[in-house]
């Protein structure tokens, strides 16, 4: 096991501080919000460490910000919307974390933009005719989720406008979402770790970076009590947008 000193010269100092700041503020906005969090923390690590490294990290990372959100709210997740959205998943998750290791990253950020910016308008067109997602609608989302979230992080933005037409709200909407994007990640770990694509450092960076995301959970969660249903959902929106810019600059510069 790499110690912390190796880890330091691997990366920097200047590097893991900004990590770590990044990581509490991005898990807190993930905390109000349900989502957007993991993508943004994806974008800052790309930068610093690079694309391809990033999702590997993030997943180990994430398993410790989906896990505190997921004790925090356990008795707000839905269990029916949980189990339909990961029964379409499940199989499309693990294909495409296999993929991963020679997708080219910018094609798949490039399709991840369209696909997010598709989901703001997606849902208010949803919203504005009173349409409500059924168990048959998650699942069919669930398997364009899997199809994505195999491959990167934040593609849970996909399942925002479902999730939200199925009526699920606030503390309902970030404990169920926590939940999906936990066995998600758990999914993503295994494959990439058969892969050898998680390496000690990488495997140390993303366990540093997960515990530091834990009191940034607590704060998003204070800050989501505040939160009206209204504020909720445009802060969805306008998170789900700025990721969609970051995967916009990920494919240009990749």
């Amino acid at each position: 096991m790499i110690g912390l000193d190796a880890l330091v010269t691997e990366f920097g100092i200047p590097t893991l501080v900004t990590i770590a700041v990044a990581g509490f503020v991005t898990s807190s906005i993930h905390g109000a919000v349900g989502v957007a969090g993991g993508m943004l923390m994806t974008g800052i690590l790309a930068l610093l460490i690079g694309v391809r490294a990033s999702v590997p990290v993030m997943s180990i990372a994430l398993t410790f910000s989906h896990g505190t959100r997921c004790l925090m709210n356990w008795r707000n997740i839905h269990v029916r919307a949980f189990g339909a959205v990961m029964f379409g998943a499940i199989p499309f998750i693990v294909l495409t974390s296999v993929i991963y290791t020679i997708l080219p990253v910018n094609i798949l950020a490039a399709v991840l933009a369209v696909i997010i910016f598709t989901s703001i308008p997606m849902r208010h067109w949803a919203q504005s005719r009173n349409i409500q997602a059924g168990y048959a609608t998650l699942i069919s989302i669930g398997a364009v989720y899997g199809f994505f979230a195999g491959a990167a992080i934040g593609s849970a933005t996909i399942l925002g406008p479902f999730l939200l037409g199925f009526g699920l709200f606030k503390e309902l909407f970030v404990a169920t979402m926590a939940m999906i994007s936990l066995s998600t990640n758990i999914l993503r770990i295994g494959v990439f770790s058969g892969a050898e694509l998680i390496t000690s450092e990488y495997a140390l960076l993303g366990l540093l970076a997960g515990l530091i995301m834990i009191p940034g959970n607590w704060v998003g969660r204070a800050v989501l009590r505040r939160l009206t249903i209204r504020r909720h959902g445009q802060l969805v929106n306008l998170f789900a947008a700025i990721g969609g810019l970051n995967f916009v600059y990920l494919a240009v510069t990749n």
